[in-house]
């Protein structure tokens, strides 16, 4: 079966990037490139559905504070801010000075060339994470603390912007809002689980209603409201999203977990109730090899939502 990996996805974007910077024309859309992608289909559920499970799930926890935990690029919206706000930086040769000293030892430690501007050396590491020699987790990781020297107030409205044009607003999936009004009427947070850089998912869920302090996603440090070249906490990524939630919220129960990927499947052997957003197709082989097992116990069969 065909697969496009996010590594596909992210050297797309690369490659359109550079060539938007060069004044031409880039390669077909992402989404052009994965229509046409062949994957095992699984029966899609009606939202009114999901919030029937919601609902008897929520009547069983008897009064403990209870959570929605939703990935955010695949499942809130079509696409990936990370790769938007990566992209622009990386046209608009945004990498500065602060980072150059952090993004030179990642590239040494990763065996890559750590030589050239900073815009340069972060370009060299994206092309090691799309050739498969640079760890996924810490390339997620660099491309929130490679902002460094950014102030906050600053790149919080630059992404503003970068989303604008990138059309946020129309890629938001409609078929979740009937689950997150219900959350809202029956006192269940809200709160958003990313691998993308904080300050770009605090612009995607504010659109949805999701206060910044319920984003929980790759945090650079914040010193004297400048960005810095590190990490403020461990990465929100893989079984990191559920380490992120624990020490967030540990006293509240994961009601629903709402993902699209395998990066997402600690959160949904969490859930009271798991659902499947549109799901990749490596999503639906681990589902359909039945090895991963749920918060009961069982295989995990998560419910299925069409965007």
């Amino acid at each position: 079966m065909t697969r496009v990996t996010r590594r596909e996805k992210w050297c797309a974007l690369a490659f359109a990037a550079v060539e938007q910077a060069r004044g031409k024309r880039g390669p077909c859309s992402v989404r052009e490139r994965t229509m046409a992608t062949p994957q095992l289909k699984l029966p899609a559920t009606p939202a009114t559905t999901v919030v029937a499970r919601l609902e008897a799930a929520l009547a069983q926890v008897a009064g403990a504070p209870a959570m929605l935990a939703f990935d955010a690029d695949g499942t809130l919206w079509r696409g990936d801010v990370g790769e938007d706000v990566f992209s622009a930086l990386i046209a608009e040769d945004g990498v500065r000075e602060e980072a150059r000293e952090a993004l030179q030892a990642e590239a040494r430690e990763a065996g890559v060339a750590a030589a050239g501007t900073p815009t340069e050396v972060a370009s060299a590491l994206f092309a090691a994470y799309t050739a498969g020699n640079y760890d996924e987790e810490r390339a997620f990781a660099m491309m929130a603390w490679a902002f460094a020297g950014w102030r906050l107030d600053e790149l919080e409205g630059w992404v503003e912007r970068v989303l604008h044009a990138a059309e946020i607003d129309g890629r938001v999936h409609g078929a979740l809002a009937p689950l997150m009004a219900w959350a809202e009427h029956a006192g269940v947070e809200l709160w958003i689980v990313s691998a993308s850089p904080s300050f770009a998912v605090r612009a995607g869920g504010h659109r949805l209603g999701v206060p910044a302090e319920h984003v929980l996603a790759m945090d650079p440090v914040i010193e004297n409201g400048v960005v810095l070249p590190r990490l403020a906490a461990a990465p929100v990524y893989g079984a990191g999203k559920m380490t992120a939630i624990a020490r967030a919220r540990p006293d509240a129960v994961v009601l629903g977990a709402f993902g699209d990927s395998v990066y997402d499947v600690a959160m949904l052997r969490a859930a009271r109730v798991p659902v499947a957003v549109d799901p990749k197709p490596s999503l639906v082989a681990l589902i359909a090899a039945g090895t991963e097992r749920g918060a009961d116990g069982q295989p995990l069969s998560p419910l299925v939502m069409e965007p």
